[in-house]
């Protein structure tokens, strides 16, 4: 894994780190009643909206996560690491961050394969918005359509499409953008934020370590590093968790023919 062009330090320094609009679960005025979380791979959901949905879990917002691979590519080539033990493992790990997160949380596995969510967008968008129907006071959560990750992009771009035909609003959150961008390349006018108390970073915390296959080196090996080390792992430690917002428009209805 290349160096992070800031650190998390770094980006938590920049003037409008903590200065974005902050997201409030109980406003009156949006009286949120449901978060329905997308995450490309198991441990998505934990590093870009694990305080949000612990959050929310505690607000009494009903919250579901959808699962949209089983992450089953992460280590490719590496021995003993078949696909099905890996999708059987990473889900296991999975369940266990959302029992830390928001017990009791409904899991939906959609199915498609690691590194082909953009083959499967179109189903997927129209999984969610079945998942979604009337989806006026529903916070929608997906990895960011500009990420960077292929994954990541398609599921962005699928939940926007499924909010625009619910009229869910529009949360997303970036992963791999804090690694391999700086704060100058942030959208931050489009930004907001949720601040998280010590008790929501220990929660999130504890969620991130439950996916082990990915924050523990797979061998013994002096030279064998996590998938997700420490300065990969710094970005998700810090006061507040961002997402690129897209406000509910009227839900869309998708043309017929004749």
């Amino acid at each position: 894994m290349r160096e992070p062009l800031m650190t998390a330090a770094d980006w938590r320094a920049h003037p409008a780190y903590g200065a974005v609009p902050r997201i409030d679960l109980l406003d009156p005025a949006q009286a949120w009643s449901r978060l329905v979380v997308v995450s490309a791979h198991p441990d998505d959901e934990s590093l870009g909206a694990g305080g949000l949905i612990a959050a929310a879990h505690a607000a009494g917002l009903r919250v579901y996560v959808v699962l949209l691979t089983a992450g089953e590519a992460s280590h490719q080539g590496a021995p003993g690491s078949s696909r099905h033990a890996l999708a059987t493992l990473r889900l296991a790990e999975m369940e266990n961050a959302l029992a830390r997160l928001a017990p009791d949380t409904p899991l939906v596995f959609l199915g498609a394969l690691d590194g082909q969510v953009a083959e499967a967008e179109r189903a997927i968008a129209d999984s969610l918005t079945d998942l979604l129907g009337e989806a006026e006071h529903t916070l929608l959560v997906a990895p960011w359509s500009r990420d960077g990750h292929p994954d990541h992009d398609a599921a962005g771009r699928a939940a926007r499409v499924a909010a625009e035909r619910s009229g869910a609003h529009l949360l997303e959150y970036p992963v791999w953008f804090w690694q391999r961008h700086t704060a100058d390349e942030a959208p931050w006018e489009e930004m907001v934020c949720l601040p998280l108390s010590d008790e929501l970073r220990e929660t999130k915390a504890a969620a991130i370590q439950c996916h082990a296959s990915q924050v523990r080196p797979s061998s013994d090996s002096p030279d064998t590093e996590a998938l997700l080390p420490g300065r990969m792992l710094s970005h998700f430690a810090g006061t507040h968790e961002h997402f690129v917002w897209t406000p509910a428009s009227l839900p869309t209805t998708e043309p017929t023919d004749g």
